[in-house]
Order: structure tokens, then C-alpha cells, then sequence
């Protein structure tokens, strides 16, 4: 495709800056969005990145508000991934789903304290999977649903 061909419209493509502004550290998501957050807890990070990990995720999530101004707003699921294992039949262990998607956000943060170290290898698909079937079930249709998937892997596109 020669330079005459490319797409050159940002009108046409809705290609806009947000948030451009620098953090103060105080900023709170408050998003119509049903969020999983697929947390790592494989034997590559060692019990002490684990809890790194798992310190990390929970205070994230002191900065999401389930309700605003009267309004449902974030809802949070947890996926616990990193126990992977083959099993007897060949397939990979499944991730663990921790809670469904919920507004209530300090039983998600008391829910991420009480995870344990795995120790097994990162079966991310698995928790991906996991992750579907939390939207499938619970998910809003008027919500933007996404994945966090916090993790000490790379990933590779």
C-alpha cells in the first residue's frame, strides 16, 4: 500500500488523546465496568514476589468505587491463575475463580489478602477462560468489561 493509501484521518479513525494529565496519586476509577483481575501466583515469583503480587492487587483496589454519587458503577472479579498442572487426562488444571463479579469492593480486597502461593506453573489460558464465564455469567451488557492480569511473565503478541 503506497503513502497515498494509508489511513491519514483521525476524524475517521476517532483517534483522540485521554487522561494526558500527570497523576497525583489520588485518583479513583469510578468507570461502568466489570473488571477481573487474574492474579499470578505461580513458582516463578516465589512465595515473597507472590506477596508483592497479592499487596499490589489489593491496594489497587482501594482506588475502584463499586458505588458513586448513588450509582453502580465498577464491579471486580478475581481469578487466581499459577497453579497450573497437567493432569492425569493431559489437559492443564484449571485457574481458580475467587469471586464473582461484585460493587463490594472491600470484600474483593479482603478476598485478594486471603490468597495463597500456588507454586504451580502460569496457566494464564486457563485463567482467561475463567475470566469469559465470570462475564457470561455476571456480566453487565451495558458495562465495558476487561482483564487484568497482573503476573511477573512477559507477554508476547
Amino acid at each position: 500500500m503506497g503513502d497515498a493509501q494509508k489511513p491519514q484521518s483521525r476524524y475517521r479513525y476517532r483517534i483522540k488523546k485521554c487522561n494526558t494529565h500527570s497523576c497525583n496519586g489520588d485518583e479513583v476509577c469510578v468507570a461502568k465496568q466489570d473488571l477481573v483481575m487474574a492474579i499470578d501466583a505461580s513458582g516463578s515469583l516465589r512465595e515473597a514476589g507472590f506477596n508483592v503480587v497479592k499487596g499490589f492487587a489489593a491496594k489497587l483496589i482501594d482506588n475502584y468505587k463499586g458505588e458513586y454519587f448513588g450509582y453502580e458503577d465498577m464491579r471486580i472479579g478475581v481469578v487466581q491463575f499459577g497453579n497450573g498442572k497437567v493432569e492425569a487426562d493431559g489437559t492443564v488444571s484449571n485457574a481458580i475463580p475467587i469471586m464473582e463479579l461484585t460493587n463490594k469492593m472491600a470484600d474483593v480486597k479482603t478476598a485478594i489478602e486471603g490468597l495463597a502461593y500456588k507454586k504451580g506453573f502460569t496457566n494464564m489460558a486457563q485463567a482467561f477462560t475463567v475470566a469469559e464465564k465470570m462475564f457470561l455469567l455476571g456480566g453487565r451488557k451495558q458495562a465495558q468489561s476487561a482483564v487484568m492480569t497482573i503476573t511477573d511473565r512477559k507477554s508476547v503478541v
